[in-house]
């Protein structure tokens, strides 16, 4: 078999190297790597044929596999493991379709362009890394590689207050990561598993005792929640979200929040069901926390960008109560939600960022009737607030539907929770959108002008996206229902 996931690999390890030593060139480099990026997904997602299925163990098995011995003693066995199922194909689409639409979009960047696009392209990478990864220390290289470049996007090209929000993100994610750690290496050691590999892991875990099942489940949870982020522990993001370049709000909304949802359910739902069944009360509790917690913070926020950053605390909520409700609908829910929210986070943060680059401000209250003047950008600020709230034809609709019908069948008439906060998500954007886009201009210098080419043609692409997977969710839903996870057709 063709090993198309270390060309991938390869691909995007080159790219990000030569885009750090191309000097103004850069962007280029970068623009290049990430159509190959494109093109290499597509074809893996068109040429994916199907979940290949359980082997006469009972472990599941991954389309487009490859393991190679990589470090082997006596008592440690860990290998280059990769492969995709439905659910991590479509969080690898997401991740080359806000690859190449950030590098556009920051098409611009003049501040030491080398640096700032390769950091840009090594974040992907190690998100790539993430969604492919079937081995505990390979997984957990890709997932920490992935803070460095964030933590200097942040740090040197953010706002005011950047080292302090670059500083509170790094420390935040990487207890957390400690703490994910020491649970896969317990998982590995406390299970007996013969390999640190995903099917050594997932056979032998069906040994362990209820109880052991759930503090394992505890620590993941925590190692993965606060990556969601889940209240209490998501005052990072703000801040993180506000002083932060555009393209690493981009990445970071887009992307790293769902590397936690990712991993919570690949290496803890699937793995520990006993671990989530005796937790489940506990992730319900957060869930709706995080649902209503979000919502209304949202709605006492006069900055623009801190506004779209808690409304996706509300968001990754309610992907959490799918992954609790431990269904295949949940699930199919779940998945759906994260790829809907990376597009449209995407979207909106990088309006926000248009909006501050073109009227030097982001203050909701000191802007109004922008759009006689910036009818492109207000449009792309129209398209994805509806799609935010939830407009039918528009990609976050069938997400929720999806949810709010999982939600039904599992817990009943808790459903009323996340369906009345939709109504306060409503309120919140219809709010934002009624202040800077109508009535009569404020805040608007004489010589503000619409957006440049560059940063039209990365919102674009994410507005072409919004209305296609709104209209036709099945393009996604026939490859996430194919993975190898319990509920799914032929499990």
């Amino acid at each position: 078999m063709f090993p198309l996931i270390s060309l991938v690999l390869v691909t995007l390890l080159a790219g990000t190297a030569a885009t750090f030593f191309s000097g103004a060139r850069a962007r280029w480099v970068a623009l290049g790597t990430s159509v190959l990026f494109v093109l290499e997904v597509a074809f893996l997602f068109l040429s994916y044929s199907g979940w290949p299925g359980y082997n006469s163990s009972l472990v599941p098995g991954f389309a487009e596999s490859e393991s190679y011995a990589w470090i082997s003693i006596s008592w440690m066995h860990v290998n280059f493991t990769v492969g995709v199922d439905g659910i991590s194909l479509v969080l690898i689409l997401l991740t080359a379709i806000l690859q190449i639409a950030t590098v556009v979009y920051s098409w611009g960047e003049e501040k030491r362009p080398a640096a700032y696009f390769g950091l840009l392209l090594l974040t992907c990478l190690g998100c790539f890394g993430v969604f492919v990864a079937l081995d505990v220390l390979l997984f957990f290289l890709f997932w920490e590689a992935v803070l460095v470049p964030m933590f200097f996007l942040i740090g040197f090209w953010g706002g005011p207050q950047r080292r302090y929000a670059a500083l509170k993100f790094f420390v935040y994610t990487h207890v957390a990561s400690i703490v994910m750690l020491v649970g896969l290496l317990a998982l590995v050691f406390y299970s007996g598993a013969t390999s640190f590999d995903f099917a050594s892991i997932y056979a032998a875990a069906r040994g362990l005792t209820p109880v052991a099942q759930t503090f394992l489940f505890l620590a993941l949870f925590f190692g993965f929640g606060v990556k969601f982020p889940i209240v209490p522990f998501h005052t990072w993001l703000p801040d993180a979200h506000v002083e932060a370049p555009t393209g690493g709000s981009v990445l970071l909304a887009g992307l790293l929040l769902k590397l936690g949802g990712y991993g919570l359910t690949r290496w803890a739902v699937e793995v520990l069901p006993s671990g989530l069944h005796t937790t489940q009360p506990l992730l319900y509790f957060i869930a709706f926390l995080s649902i209503i917690w979000g919502s209304v913070l949202s709605l006492s926020q006069r900055d623009l960008k801190r506004l779209v950053a808690y409304s996706s605390i509300n968001h990754m909520g309610i992907v959490l109560l799918a992954i609790a409700l431990n269904s295949s609908l949940g699930l199919l829910a779940a998945v759906l939600l994260m790829f809907a929210h990376g597009i449209v986070s995407a979207l909106l943060f990088m309006t926000a960022g248009s909006v501050h680059h073109t009227f030097g401000t982001r203050d909701i209250a000191g802007l109004g009737g922008i759009t006689p003047r910036t009818p492109a950008l207000s449009t792309m600020i129209m398209v994805g607030s509806l799609a935010s709230l939830g407009l039918p034809a528009l990609i976050s609709f069938p997400a929720e539907f999806t949810a709010l019908l999982a939600t039904w069948n599992g817990l009943a008439y808790w459903v009323f929770i996340p369906l009345a906060i939709l109504v306060v998500t409503a309120a919140f954007y219809l709010w934002m959108m009624q202040r800077i886009l109508f009535g009569p201009p404020k805040g608007v210098p004489l010589d503000a002008h619409d957006v440049p080419w560059y940063e039209g043609v990365g919102m674009g692409l994410l507005v072409a996206l919004t209305v296609l997977f709104g209209v036709l969710p099945g393009l996604l839903v026939n490859v996430i229902v194919s993975s190898p996870v319990k509920g799914f057709p032929g499990t």
